[in-house]
């Protein structure tokens, strides 16, 4: 009960201030004016005196105890043990591709590429392949009628610009 009573009675314009004094978080004038008032009340002092004493135990760190830590230690050094005993079957395979050999390996198939695109060239042609008698069949028909395919686009022309025209009239009328 005298904690909180001496914590009342601090005087409010300092109770700030004591807490940045005891932090010293403040300036030397305002250490100094402090320093004066403390010497002079009785309160602030007790005031400072608890501060002194609480706000340690407020940052009190939660350590485990050295028994914790042994105890892990021992059980990660066995899992580490296990862990290097027990390799999967793939891994022996994949074993070559450690971090020099992939860049060497993508650049010789780079190359690779590169030589066979060059000596190649020349046999990527397309060649002329005959057309099959049933693709002609599909085709000869709408050759015989292209002049008939021909005015249907005219005669489609001349419908847009009749549509065009009536809607210059209607739109100026």
């Amino acid at each position: 009960m005298t904690k909180t009573a001496t914590l009342r009675t601090a005087c409010k314009d300092y109770e700030q201030d004591l807490v940045l004094y005891y932090y010293a978080e403040c300036s030397d004038q305002e250490r100094a004016r402090i320093d004066a008032h403390i010497r002079d009340c009785p309160s602030c002092a007790g005031f400072l005196d608890e501060l002194r004493i609480l706000l340690p135990l407020t940052v009190k760190t939660d350590e485990p105890p050295r028994p914790f830590w042994e105890s892990y230690s021992h059980e990660l050094r066995e899992k580490l043990t296990l862990a290097r005993e027990i390799r999967p079957w793939w891994h022996g395979i994949f074993s070559f591709l450690r971090p020099f050999p992939v860049p060497a390996l993508a650049a010789a198939l780079v190359l690779l590429l590169a030589v066979t695109l060059t000596l190649t060239k020349g046999m990527w042609r397309t060649r002329d392949v005959p057309l099959k008698e049933e693709a002609l069949l599909e085709v000869l028909p709408m050759a015989e009628n292209l002049e008939f395919y021909k005015s249907m686009d005219f005669l489609d022309s001349l419908d847009l610009l009749e549509d065009m025209g009536s809607f210059v009239e209607s739109g100026t009328a």
